[in-house]
């Protein structure tokens, strides 16, 4: 029995872990001036404006969000 997983076929994720935090984080900040709060829009912009990532979709942002709640 081992605590490793095993390779796994397909694409690797699209958010690093690093990304991930950087996402948490943005999320946890205050709104840009005019916004109430941060939409998906918003925050897949500014992790691609910070160059944290080439491009990220809303659905990715949203997915990533739901699983760290």
């Amino acid at each position: 029995m081992t605590l490793k997983d095993r390779p796994r076929s397909g694409k690797p994720p699209k958010i690093t872990d690093t990304a991930e935090a950087y996402l948490i984080a943005t999320t946890c900040s205050d709104a840009p001036d005019g916004s109430a709060r941060w939409t998906l829009k918003m925050l897949a912009d500014k992790l691609v404006s910070l160059e944290i990532i080439d491009s990220v979709s809303t659905n990715t942002i949203g997915r990533t969000l739901k699983k760290t709640s």
